[in-house]
Formats: structure tokens, C-alpha cells, sequence
């Protein structure tokens, strides 16, 4: 069995599951479970990851619409602003730019790490900030010169190696700079309820989903302290939700079953609410780590 990609320790067998969001392919995918940070890995990555990033992944609105959905997703810069103002802000993994309008908006001087080449046109040429094409951010982070604030809004989960992530992250950042990580929750009452049925395993295009107390155990080493951990932001509220929809319905249609499930979910969701807003119980998990 291959040892975990952010601890390095030796796993064991999880469970199975296959491409239940997007449905790209009929292949069954392994996650074992780290015995010694408890991480959930992927075992059998695909040779071509990139074939299970269909044409939908990103949406690329025009300016007016990104700062329509920005401003309904203003929590993003609530949660960092008492952490980090001015300066240089990465984000790794910006996808369409929601965060990074923000970033620009706030007056960060804001460069982006994207592997995806149409998303990184989208974002220069409409968005307005610099964008770096790759898929190892962990290498292109040290060239680029002391941060005031990193961003990795559910990124982690996505690479190969989080730990070189954020090890590198930690070394990019000023001292006083703030490294914001949001990622799926491992520890989740969701994946206890749903098993491999839950939708934010997200086969196989989540890698690694790291617990919180592994990620800021490995911070601290790093000379990062926590500055706030949380699973009742506004966004682990709206993956609670959506964790619960997406495992009961099989599309994305209008049919009557779907519209059914999704109001199935809202119930579910809203009787669970007092669980799951329970601390290290959301879906996911937000932390701010300082570097001295």
C-alpha cells in the first residue's frame, strides 16, 4: 500500500467508492485511512487526472456576474481581513476568481496559481490579475518573494503533495503573514453518516483529505500558529447542505425525483444542523495560520 502523502505513514484499507459527482468513467477508486495522522488518501490515482475535470469544472462568467457571486461570498475576505491587509496575496487554485476579485478589490497585490490554461486566461485577461499556469504551486511559491496572506480555498485536497504545499506556503509568508487553508473534513459528521457515499470524497479528484488537528500539528513545526479553526463558516454551512443533496440525488436535472431530493436534503440538513455545527463536525474546515 503507498504511505500517506502528507504524513508519509503506512494506511490502511478505507473504503470504495467511485466517480459519484460527475460520473466521468465506471472505475472503482481505493482510500485507506493513515494510522498515524488519520488522513483519507487515494491509493490508485489515475495515470490521466486531469480526464476527470470535465468542461463544467469551471464556469467562467462575465466581470459583472463574478462580482455579483463575490459579493454573495464576501465571508471569504471577512474570515482573512483580521489576519492580513495590503501586500502581496497568493491564491492557489482560484478556479473562476471569485476570492481573487475580492483580494483585488481589497487592495492586495494578487497573483494567482492555476493549472487549469483556460481558467488562467479568464483570469488575467477578464479578472485582472497576474495568473501562473501549473499544477505544482509548491515550486513556483518560493520564486515569488515574501506574501503578505496565502490563499488555498479547496485546493489542498486536489494535489499530490499537500505537505510540500504547505511547507513551501509557510516559507513564502512575511513574518505576521496569514495562510488561509479551507478543505473537506475528514472528521465530518457527513462521511461518518454516508461513508463512501459522501459527496465530498469527490473521487478521484480529492487526493488527500487531511483532520485539522493533523494540518495545525504540521503548521506549528512549520512555525505557523493557529489563528483561527472553524466548521461553522458560512462555507462549511453550504457543504453541509450539499453533502446531504448530492448524496440523495443521482442528476443534475429538474425531474420531479431531484427536485424532490433536494428538498429531502433541506430537511435532512436542517435536522442535523445542531450536530453538525458542533465544533470539528462540518463538512469543512476553515484555519488561519500566522507565521511568527
Amino acid at each position: 500500500m503507498p504511505p500517506c502523502p502528507f504524513c508519509g505513514g503506512p494506511g490502511e484499507a478505507a473504503l470504495r467508492t467511485t466517480d459519484r459527482n460527475r460520473r466521468i468513467g465506471r472505475d472503482r477508486f481505493t482510500y485507506l485511512r493513515c494510522r498515524d495522522c488519520r488522513t483519507l488518501f487515494l491509493a490508485d490515482p489515475p495515470d490521466d487526472l486531469g480526464a476527470h475535470y470535465d468542461e463544467e469544472y469551471f464556469v467562467l462568467p462575465p466581470l459583472e456576474a463574478l462580482r455579483a457571486e463575490a459579493a454573495r461570498e464576501s465571508w471569504r475576505m471577512d474570515l482573512l481581513r483580521p489576519f492580513a491587509s495590503g501586500g502581496r496575496l497568493v491564491e492557489v487554485g482560484p478556479g473562476n476568481g471569485i476570492f481573487a476579485v475580492q483580494a483585488r478589490d481589497e487592495g492586495f497585490e494578487t497573483v494567482t496559481i492555476e493549472r487549469d490554461p483556460g481558467a488562467c486566461a479568464y483570469l488575467r485577461e477578464t479578472v485582472g490579475v497576474e495568473a501562473i499556469e501549473s499544477d505544482a504551486p509548491e515550486e513556483v511559491l518560493p520564486g515569488l518573494g515574501p506574501c503578505r496572506a496565502i490563499a488555498l480555498w479547496h485546493v489542498l485536497e486536489h494535489l499530490p503533495r499537500p505537505a510540500a504545499l504547505l511547507e513551501a506556503a509557510g516559507a513564502a509568508l512575511q513574518p505576521g503573514g496569514a495562510l488561509l487553508v479551507a478543505v473537506p473534513n475528514p472528521d465530518s459528521l457527513g462521511l461518518r453518516v454516508l461513508g463512501r457515499r459522501w459527496p465530498h470524497i469527490d473521487a478521484p479528484r480529492h487526493l488527500a483529505l487531511v483532520p485539522s488537528d493533523a494540518l495545525v500539528e504540521r503548521a506549528a513545526a512549520l512555525g505557523l500558529e493557529t489563528a483561527l479553526i472553524t466548521t461553522d463558516d458560512p462555507g462549511a454551512r453550504h457543504w453541509n447542505r450539499f453533502g446531504w443533496e448530492f448524496a440523495l440525488r443521482s442528476t443534475r436535472s429538474r425531474h420531479p425525483r431531484v427536485v424532490a431530493a433536494r428538498a429531502a436534503a433541506g430537511v435532512i440538513a436542517a435536522a442535523l444542523s445542531p450536530l453538525e455545527r458542533r465544533p470539528g463536525r462540518g463538512s469543512a474546515y476553515t484555519v488561519v495560520l500566522r507565521k511568527a
